[in-house]
């Protein structure tokens, strides 16, 4: 590979009398281009490098948020079961009050005399459906029941 690069750099007919100082002149040529390959080497080697430890450090910032990911998903994934649950007793709460409406109606066109004024009606529908626990006072004195 040399005499590749002395035949390269050497001029062709040249004299004889100068043919040591072409000789050095190639001998400082290969010198400088093995410098220069060198050099490149030690570039490429030092880019690998820093290559490597930014593969590194990547597959590790990876492996962090993977590990975050799954994380968030398992939370999502209970946020969802909370949710289904609330839902759950929400829907059934209303298909209680739903049924509790329905008897109380029943029970108030069976218990309501057919001649008695709407706020009549309505006050005795809210003493049906008054809770058992409540104060039997009026909270509200501009009520029709209190007038």
């Amino acid at each position: 590979m040399i005499e590749g690069l002395i035949s390269v750099v050497t001029p062709t007919g040249t004299s004889a009398g100068h043919a040591p100082a072409s000789e050095q002149a190639a001998d400082e040529t290969i010198d400088s281009v093995a410098l220069a390959g060198a050099e490149a080497i030690q570039r490429i080697i030092t880019d690998r490098n820093n290559l490597r430890n930014c593969t590194s450090e990547q597959q590790r910032d990876l492996a962090a948020l993977n590990s975050i990911n799954q994380e968030l998903r398992r939370r999502l994934g209970l946020i969802r079961h909370h949710y289904v649950e609330l839902a759950t007793r929400i829907l059934t709460q209303l298909e209680q009050f739903d049924q509790a409406t329905r008897e109380a109606t029943r029970d108030y066109g069976q218990g309501v005399p057919r001649g008695a004024s709407d706020d009549d009606k309505l006050a005795a529908l809210a003493r049906r459906l008054k809770p058992a626990n409540a104060s039997s006072k009026p909270a509200d004195e501009d009520t029709p029941a209190a007038r």
